[in-house]
């Protein structure tokens, strides 16, 4: 009789146990859960700062390219600096640009969320340099001497309610008649 007492309170015990240990399961399974879901949220916002770090930088390119394949724009932009700013001029800003390029860099996907993309470029005249002697802009000393006008062309992109910014300069020089101006740019630093 006092084996089969011992037995019956050995069986209640266990089925303790076994509740225990599934809550404890259980427990650890929501707790892996809950870690599984905040990783999946941390790789999603750094999978969006990526996008939008994407869109920018594309933006300006974009915006430098726009500029940059209309001659007439930049040269114009060049020549029409004020004679108080001859040798030492502010950035130009081409008028209409900004809104121009703004609006043209503005996405909006298919479920109808858009990124407010703020763009805007800028050319700063850098002065002139020779162009070598002996190639054929340079041989004949009877005309005005022609030399590589130098200039920056900065873009910026930036994206409303993010962090996400991109400033890019880049450096081109075209074939013009030497005025002696001096220029106005910094030497970027690699």
């Amino acid at each position: 009789m006092r084996n089969v007492i011992q037995q019956r309170k050995q069986g209640q015990r266990e089925h303790g146990v076994a509740l225990a240990i599934s809550l404890i399961l259980l427990l650890a399974l929501t707790i892996l859960g809950v870690a599984t879901l905040t990783s999946t949220r941390f790789q999603e916002q750094i999978t969006s700062n990526s996008q939008q770090k994407s869109a920018s930088f594309e933006a300006a390119e974009s915006a430098i390219n726009s500029v940059l394949v209309d001659r007439d724009l930049i040269i114009n932009s060049i020549v029409n600096v004020p004679p108080a700013q001859f040798n030492d001029p502010d950035p130009v800003f081409p008028p209409g640009f900004e809104a121009l390029l703004s609006a043209s860099f503005d996405q909006t996907n298919d479920r109808g969320v858009s990124l407010d993309i703020n763009s805007a470029v800028s050319i700063q005249y850098c002065g002139e340099r020779a162009i070598s002697v002996g190639t054929e802009l340079s041989g004949d000393l009877s005309r005005p001497r022609t030399v590589a006008m130098t200039f920056d062309v900065n873009g910026t992109a930036e994206i409303e309610n993010t962090n996400a910014r991109s400033d890019h300069v880049q450096r081109a020089s075209l074939a013009r008649p030497e005025t002696r101006r001096t220029g106005n740019c910094v030497t970027p630093i690699p």
